[in-house]
């Protein structure tokens, strides 16, 4: 990967482009602000809040996240693509923009720095029957279902999951101190195994944990109010908003 590497991800562009507006532009500030510096974009997942390409083609209703894509890969900016649990259905036409793709966990190294990156789905103790559920969605035979339902009646599908779900990334209160905790010990195995940072999104809020060296980054969303994300210079991770 080309230095410096900017981490982002939860946009969650929608399938109603009349709901991107405000998204794209934050990204499109995001992409001038760091145009000059070449670099490489990894996209942590959930760039789309639904995404599936019929028989690899584009859909159209992301046209506009495409034509900047198009803009950053034509200036010599490398992207990186970490499916995240609303995108996993990522095929030929968006793989296109990418340098990798990577389906799942994956492991890089910079500068002799070994950085674990993850969507972050899955992780908790309490996510078993979803970690279940997410191996029957990612499977080739639910995929193959799928891809047999008429594209206006899967787009109503996916229109129908993304009203339904707009608020349910707030997360209780409550039980953030047991999400941090568990994820702090997800990312200490990832340490003893050679890891020295764990960065990944999934979230939707702001989290940076410290020990011996070690460090976890949980990144925020990319909403329409902001566009959250990491830079690092091969030396040092630091999070920006804009």
């Amino acid at each position: 990967m080309q230095l410096p590497i900017y981490f982002f991800g939860d946009n969650h562009f929608s399938i109603n482009p009349s709901s991107n507006e405000k998204k794209i532009k934050n990204f499109r500030n995001f992409y001038n602000q760091i145009k000059d510096d070449k670099g490489s974009i990894v996209i942590m997942g959930d760039f789309f809040d639904y995404y599936f390409e019929y028989n690899n083609s584009k859909p159209d209703h992301f046209n506009e996240v495409f034509e900047l894509l198009r803009k950053i890969k034509k200036n010599g900016i490398e992207i990186y693509f970490l499916a995240g649990n609303h995108d996993y259905w990522i095929g030929d036409y968006f793989k296109s923009f990418t340098t990798k793709t990577f389906l799942d966990d994956t492991k890089i190294k910079i500068n002799n720095k070994s950085i674990y990156l993850t969507h972050g789905d899955g992780i908790l103790s309490w996510d078993k029957s979803y970690r279940f559920l997410k191996k029957v969605i990612r499977s080739k035979i639910f995929r193959l279902l799928y891809s047999l339902i008429p594209k206006k009646y899967g787009n109503k599908i996916a229109k129908k999951i993304s009203y339904e779900r707009k608020d349910s990334h707030k997360i209780d209160l409550n039980k953030l101190n047991k999400i941090h905790e568990e994820l702090i010990d997800f990312s200490r195995k990832q340490w003893d195994d050679g890891a020295e940072c764990v960065i990944m999104g999934h979230y939707h809020h702001n989290f940076d944990f410290y020990e011996n060296g070690k460090e976890l980054h949980i990144l925020d969303d990319c909403s329409e109010n902001d566009f959250n994300y990491i830079k690092f210079d091969g030396q040092n991770f630091d999070k920006i908003k804009i």
